[in-house]
């Protein structure tokens, strides 16, 4: 939904050859930036891409739309459980999730994991298994996209065991940092990544956002609502 400038920059640096192979989406709850990582991933992806957008309909924009190409990974906040103690544990409650709405928090992800009232976090042991997935060789011929979700929440084993894979991935490796909190994040991971800043959205871009999803909403009612 919206984010016309920002989608216009990140189109015109893939199709100038210039892709960022780790990029931090930053901005404020609620402005879509995990719905831009998996838009942006899919357009990078995707071999019959247009001026403006991802063809959606070749077999790899099916697969990515439903969170299914092998070459798509996932990383983000868990409670250690006897469901599991890395991603992978969680990755059918993630799919579920995203496809439901990809404009979610992390209460709402902790409702989901049925841990609402625990501290989630990115453990050191998942960036073994970033790492493993990253060293895969690709399905395909394009990037192996690696997309973190608040990577903020890694704690610093995980993060600083990230670091030199930041700094030299193997080749056609595109990650993807959605982060509300920046400042969170060492030092030296902002260093290594090129930061595209996700403003919040006006309040009509919201309403007509919200007239789309829901067609029998008003102009008064979207607007009330939006505000």
């Amino acid at each position: 939904i919206g984010q016309e400038e920002v989608k216009r920059q990140l189109r015109q640096a893939v199709r100038d050859g210039r892709i960022a192979h780790a990029q931090l989406f930053a901005g404020p709850q609620g402005v879509g930036k995990l719905a831009l990582a998996l838009a942006y991933a899919q357009y990078v992806a995707c071999p019959n891409r247009t001026e403006h957008d991802s063809c959606g309909v070749c077999p790899t924009c099916v697969q990515f739309s439903k969170l299914q190409h092998p070459d798509l990974h996932f990383a983000f906040p868990i409670v250690k459980s006897d469901a599991g103690d890395v991603c992978d544990d969680f990755a059918d409650k993630w799919r579920e999730m995203v496809l439901e709405s990809s404009y979610f928090d992390s209460d709402d992800w902790g409702v989901k994991m049925g841990a609402e009232t625990k501290q989630a976090m990115i453990y050191e042991k998942e960036s073994s298994e970033i790492l493993r997935k990253l060293s895969l060789k690709s399905f395909g011929d394009g990037y192996k996209v690696m997309i973190i979700w608040q990577p903020e929440k890694m704690n610093n084993s995980c993060a600083n065991k990230l670091l030199k894979l930041l700094e030299e991935p193997p080749m056609e490796t595109l990650f993807l940092l959605v982060s509300e909190h920046p400042e969170q994040l060492l030092s030296t991971v902002l260093s290594r990544v090129q930061q595209v800043h996700v403003p919040r959205m006006s309040e009509d871009t919201i309403a007509k956002g919200l007239q789309q999803e829901y067609a029998w909403l008003s102009d008064e009612e979207a607007n009330s609502i939006a505000h």
